[in-house]
């Protein structure tokens, strides 16, 4: 069965101490920074933004949800001697993207992705990569000033008691991987990768916005939509091939690290039967 070991952040002026959650980050300082309450999975604080102020449709005229396909997300991790690393990914408008290049770079962040996720959708939104390294809060706050460039609404926080007409322990189950229903039903199955991944030379955590991430979107009529693997190069062509015979939309093919060893990604789109979008994604994560 799948571990449901993601834990929600603590509001802030929480008790509960930071070293018990996400290693010697502190926590509630982020978090208030950010404007948006936190989980913490294996010594990793994850911030995710929902860009609930885009209405976008995807490929095959699927609606994307903000948790699914919309959303801002901020990993940090803590390292030695009172530093930190962030991992943070932004979904934006075509017109919101070079301010933001401009925010990375004034805040002493490094800019190191530009792409898309899907061709198709309607609009077209981007994602723009970054990553920083110093003390937890003063990257909290440099990500916190680009964040201010873009439309995202402020504050946010995750739903207490979330559910979902999808048959998320299945879907845990079949796929091995951490369980968590997010907000709109979408449900997240998280699988780590087994390498070493380092990023800037640094190891970092598997969990630090590097791992596989498969949502599954609830649609009409108890179907789902179901994305993304996260490869390797020596992956790429046996999995897009499995993907493609059970009729996945291949949506983009990417690195989102300018220093990242092994170099990982790509997005994928499927619709149908969540159980047997869960067993076909199953197929392509043994290849």
């Amino acid at each position: 069965m799948a571990d449901t070991n993601r834990t929600r952040g603590q509001p802030e002026g929480s008790s509960t101490s930071s070293s018990s959650r996400g290693g010697s980050l502190p926590i509630s300082q982020i978090e208030s920074i950010l404007q948006t309450q936190g989980t913490v999975s294996n010594d990793v604080l994850m911030i995710e933004q929902d860009r609930t102020d885009l209405q976008v449709t995807g490929p095959n005229g699927v609606p994307f949800l903000p948790p699914f396909a919309l959303d801002n997300t901020f990993a940090f991790q803590s390292l030695s001697k009172g530093q930190a690393m962030v991992n943070g990914e932004l979904t934006l408008l075509p017109e919101e993207t070079n301010p933001i290049i401009d925010a990375i770079l004034s805040n002493n962040l490094v800019f190191k992705a530009f792409h898309m996720h899907y061709i198709e959708e309607s609009p077209q939104t981007w994602h723009i990569h970054l990553r920083g390294m110093s003390d937890a809060v003063s990257l909290a706050k440099a990500v916190a000033n680009v964040v201010a460039k873009t439309a995202t609404p402020l504050p946010q926080a995750p739903p207490p008691n979330p559910t979902t007409p999808l048959p998320a322990d299945q879907l845990g189950q079949i796929l091995g991987g951490d369980l968590e229903v997010e907000d709109d039903g979408v449900v997240l199955v998280t699988l780590p990768r087994a390498e070493t991944i380092r990023l800037g030379g640094v190891v970092i955590n598997p969990f630090f916005n590097v791992e596989t991430n498969i949502h599954f979107e609830p649609l009409s009529n108890g179907q789902a939509a179901g994305a993304d693997f996260g490869m390797i190069a020596s992956e790429m062509n046996n999995v897009t091939q499995v993907m493609r015979q059970q009729g996945f939309f291949v949506g983009c093919l990417y690195n989102q690290e300018t220093d990242e060893h092994p170099q990982l990604w790509s997005h994928m789109l499927g619709t149908g039967d969540p159980v047997t979008l869960a067993n076909q994604i199953r197929m392509g994560l043994t290849r």
